[in-house]
């Protein structure tokens, strides 16, 4: 089974400056005048042939196709992604996506944007009091789905799942006899010693909700946030791997090492690939993964 792993999109969608409001204003001036040349559209539409030429049995999207959340970049980025649309698509929304209490559902009656727009593409809501939790099963494999985003202040990015979404999805994976998921959040589970996160980036809890995993381990967790790419193998503290694809659609730098991952199961063992965009050849072409071993760093 081929699964390809995409994040952070941020797809290039030009806003009229007048209908922005509150916090999209620095939001939107910060992308323009420091991003938005890094994300031209053409490195999306090399993934798009290369995504066709693997053909996958899943493709991942772990959050953040827009900028701010503004409805504008909603309707733009459907037909962005339409290509890549279908059955065997799995999305999570990231923090850009639930940038303000409108899009985020959290002011009004009406849907939050991400569902109002993909909401064919992000499983089965799993009935829950409060919280989110996406559950899709494609073959053998279960793929489950958190939100660990809310609007916050300009200047703060971090994210939270509560306790009990890891209890229930225990629980759900338990009593559907679903024995291999994997785990798609947009917030980091484990960082490389070199790219840790500040308080005001990171998953505020992050290592009580590892802890809780322990009981029952996804095959991998899949996420974004930080625009660098990298794969930490299992080790006892976190028994699965920890796949970042951030930013998929960015061109690299010193810095910012992106691309994306094609995970292949064989239903017994996993084996990653990363393809990163070269100038030379104008495509995604397969390279050299960054791979981290926890015995070896200190990352947390």
């Amino acid at each position: 089974m081929k699964l390809v792993h995409l994040s952070d999109l941020h797809f290039p969608v030009a806003l009229p400056f007048m209908t922005l409001k509150g916090k999209m204003i620095p939001g939107y001036m910060n992308y323009t005048f420091r991003r938005m040349r890094k994300y031209p559209i053409f490195l999306w539409d090399a993934i798009v042939r290369k995504v066709e030429s693997i053909n996958p049995d899943i493709i991942v999207i772990s959050g953040d196709i827009t900028n701010v959340s503004h409805r504008t970049e909603y309707e733009e980025s459907k037909k962005i992604l339409a290509p890549v649309l279908g059955d065997k698509t799995f999305m999570i929304p990231g923090n850009h996506d639930r940038y303000t209490s409108i899009a985020a559902g959290t002011k009004g009656l009406d849907l939050p944007y991400y569902e109002k727009f993909f909401s064919p593409w992000m499983g089965e809501s799993i009935p829950l009091q409060k919280d989110y939790l996406r559950i899709k099963k494609i073959g053998k494999l279960a793929l489950v789905g958190w939100d660990s985003n809310m609007p916050l202040s300009v200047l703060n990015a971090y994210g939270y799942v509560g306790e009990e979404i890891v209890h229930s999805t225990l629980e759900y994976l338990e009593k559907e006899k679903l024995d291999q998921y994997i785990l798609i959040c947009h917030h980091p589970i484990w960082n490389p010693p070199e790219r840790q996160e500040s308080s005001g980036h990171k998953m505020k809890n992050r290592e009580e909700i590892a802890e809780l995993l322990k009981k029952r381990p996804p095959l991998a967790y899949l996420h974004g946030h930080v625009h660098t790419n990298w794969v930490k193998y299992p080790d006892p503290e976190k028994p699965y791997y920890v796949i970042n694809s951030a930013s998929s659609t960015r061109i690299s730098d010193k810095r910012h090492q992106s691309g994306f991952h094609l995970m292949e199961w064989n239903e017994t063992q996993i084996n990653i690939k990363r393809f990163t965009f070269s100038n030379e050849e104008g495509e995604f072409t397969e390279t050299q993964t960054i791979s981290y071993q926890e015995k070896e760093t200190n990352g947390r």
